[in-house]
């Protein structure tokens, strides 16, 4: 049965934790930490992978918004038609998801080959081109000293689909080329040589293809009408070249070596993310290059090589973007740094790091998906809409001065900002929109904002809206500006351009929102509880229980303020809660639940040399652990694998990662170790 205490009682008002002064903020679901400055290309950043089971868009505040689940996942990409693609580690292809991320086909390379996760997407046209792999027995032993004499040679296989799914180009490396191309690092003499190691395909500006291969240190361009080889690229390291090298030499190497990601700038120069594992004294860097096929000369025009020079021996990433700025994925560099947008300048405006060395994705990316986003270059006076094709972020703005030209980039999201701090009181209804203004120079532009909220607001009036603005994205607090609105029309009008972070909200509250303690935030065993006001009410109900469909054990208050504090909570317990106002004589709905969870009252003691267990393959071996629990947890913090007083486990079952192992003993004493299964 349903157990409920009621108590009816008054509380002092507390002091909001929104008028505190502003303060960093670890935000919830972050995955990331993205640090923005200067002008960075709108959109989100696609990590793939960076989540165990899902995709999704990565916002600048670090946090995976508008999810689609998937299971094992990595390479994400955009289309062109606004949707996504990933590989699906279970299904071993490609899943094509559509503008709602909602998942309407996959694809792969046809039997019996196999479809590998190192390149796939779609193209314009709706096409399709796909990365696979064969495997041919070759006898090694007739061309190389001590090559075995049925060596499985792994080739590449290029396919091309059309949107109905027919095949429209194949292309077999090793119909082209010999696997005696290899660089020096590849052993021949195995049983099993991966011998090209494809890792990227690109659609040059005629269509034909630009293929990098990794253990070849080459990028060979294919003519798509005859499958013939038109060129090799290569640095110091590879066997065969068709261009010198220019203004490109470290320690007396040419070139570039074992590479990621080439593709065709919108300037014509060849990009890349430049591994440098063969080089004499290897780092890791984007590089671009002027392809003179004429001469046959390759003169590197410019590069950008990670902080300290770094070295990431595996994976890595560039993509132009719309402003011409340049994303690189870092790879497999072991600092956590995932992420760096740069300008042809070397000036950074963005970089993404890892909140734990975790994350190390094989690929980033970014686009503009699920928002709308407009960049215009302005120097003259006038009226400018901020529009891409056929959406509107509905903002426009009037310039009565500029001084120079300005670049001027505003995005709408469909959701309300992170981490709402406000300055003065906490508005009740966020409209579930947020904007952001970045300019170049803000000291070169005057003039006004205007923001068009028709078929936005819903019921509410203009009149009972007001906007605020915080100078920087994610952080700090919000204030009130002062705004007027168009006779007859649903347009606030701000007599400034200012850059930063803008919210719409209504001025009143009909239903209460929950604001303290944060949901899925640890507290104390005392919690003060907080929630916004709302209008005409005479009291509120506030229910609290352990369990989140709130059935068994719940706790019923009612006060007629807008904040309680409660104090027996036992620790270590999650609870859940939630807030419903009294209007004589009926009460509200609900507010959704939101729940906190009470530390543990243990200590904590983290073992280094894992003394208490031992793992042995895909085993782990526990030692002196009486009357314990072993539980596993995942890089995600999801428990994944709970035993009592185990002698040994079987993690065979788990997928490849890191795990985090806990054994909680009956002496409140907690072991805690890292393990690579």
């Amino acid at each position: 049965m349903r157990s409920i205490l009621l108590l009816i009682f008054t509380v002092s008002t507390f002091a909001s934790a929104f008028d505190a002064e502003p303060r960093p903020v670890t935000l919830p679901n972050s995955r990331v930490a993205v640090a923005i400055s200067v002008t960075p290309a709108p959109g989100y950043f696609l990590i793939g992978s960076v989540d165990n089971d899902s995709v999704g868009l990565i916002d600048n505040a670090g946090i995976l918004r508008f999810t689609h689940h998937t299971g094992p996942n990595v390479n994400t990409t955009p289309t062109p038609y606004g949707g996504l693609t990933y590989y699906h580690g279970n299904l071993g292809r490609y899943v094509l998801l559509d503008d709602k991320l909602r998942a309407i086909d996959t694809f792969g390379v046809d039997a019996p080959h196999i479809t590998d996760f190192h390149e796939g997407y779609q193209v314009r046209g709706r096409r399709f081109l796909v990365l696979g792999t064969e495997e041919r027995t070759i006898d090694m032993s007739t061309r190389v000293a001590n090559g075995y004499y049925e060596a499985k040679v792994i080739g590449a296989v290029i396919q091309e689909f059309d949107r109905y799914g027919r095949k429209t180009f194949e292309w077999k490396s090793l119909d082209h080329i010999s696997p005696l191309e290899t660089t020096p690092d590849v052993d021949l003499t195995n049983k099993r040589i991966d011998y090209i190691h494809v890792n990227s395909i690109s659609e040059d500006t005629d269509r034909n293809l630009l293929v990098s291969c990794r253990n070849l240190d080459q990028v060979i361009k294919i003519n798509k009408s005859t499958g013939t080889i038109m060129w090799r690229f290569g640095g110091s390291a590879a066997q065969s070249s068709d261009f010198a090298i220019l203004n490109d030499e470290n320690s007396g190497f040419h070139g570039f070596s074992h590479q990621h990601t080439v593709m065709r700038a919108r300037n014509g120069d060849l990009i890349m993310f430049d591994n440098g594992n063969l080089r004499p004294i290897p780092f890791s860097r984007a590089v671009a290059y002027k392809i003179d096929e004429d001469q046959k000369t390759a003169t590197k025009t410019w590069e950008y090589i990670s902080r300290d020079m770094q070295i990431a021996s595996t994976m890595g990433s560039v993509q132009e973007l719309s402003n011409g700025n340049i994303l690189i994925g870092w790879g497999s560099t072991p600092t956590g740094l995932i992420a760096s947008e740069v300008d042809r300048n070397g000036t950074l405006h963005a970089e993404i790091t890892s909140l734990s060395p975790l994350a190390v994705p094989y690929r980033i990316r970014k686009a503009v998906i699920a928002m709308t986003a407009s960049t215009r270059v302005i120097d003259t006076l006038g009226r400018f809409s901020f529009s891409s094709f056929d959406s509107t972020t509905r903002v426009t703005a009037h310039l009565t001065s500029v001084l120079s030209p300005l670049h001027i980039t505003v995005e709408k999201h469909n959701y309300v900002p992170n981490n709402m701090l406000f300055r003065t009181d906490e508005p009740c209804h966020p409209i579930p929109l947020r904007w952001t203004v970045r300019l170049s120079d803000s000291a070169d532009v005057q003039g006004s904002l205007s923001f068009d909220l028709s078929r936005l607001l819903g019921e509410i009036s203009i009149n009972d809206v007001q906007l605020y603005h915080r100078p920087v994205e994610n952080e700090g607090q919000f204030d009130t500006l002062s705004t007027t609105s168009v006779d007859g029309s649903q347009t606030l009008i701000l007599p400034s351009i200012l850059p930063g972070e803008y919210l719409v909200a209504s001025r009143y509250c009909s239903q209460p929102t929950l604001r303290v303690p944060n949901n899925n935030s640890v507290v104390g065993t005392s919690v003060m509880m907080e929630w916004t006001e709302a209008v005409g009410a005479d009291g509120y109900e506030v229910e609290v229980s352990d369990d989140p469909a709130f059935a068994n054990d719940t706790w019923l208050y009612r006060t007629q303020h807008n904040d309680t504090t409660l104090s027996w909570f036992s620790p270590g317990t999650t609870y859940f809660w939630r807030v419903r106002v009294i209007r004589q004589p009926e009460v509200g709905p609900w507010t959704l639940p939101w729940s906190f969870t009470t530390p543990y009252t243990t200590s904590v003691r983290v073992d280094r040399e894992n003394a208490w267990f031992q793992q042995r393959g895909t085993h782990l071996e526990f030692n002196n652990i009486q009357s314990s629990v072993v539980e596993l947890f995942d890089v995600t913090g999801q428990s994944v694998l709970r035993v009592t007083t185990p002698d040994r486990i079987d993690i065979t079952h788990l997928h490849p990662g890191i795990y985090l192992v806990v054994a909680s003993s009956g002496v409140n004493t907690e072991h805690r170790a890292v393990i690579c299964r």
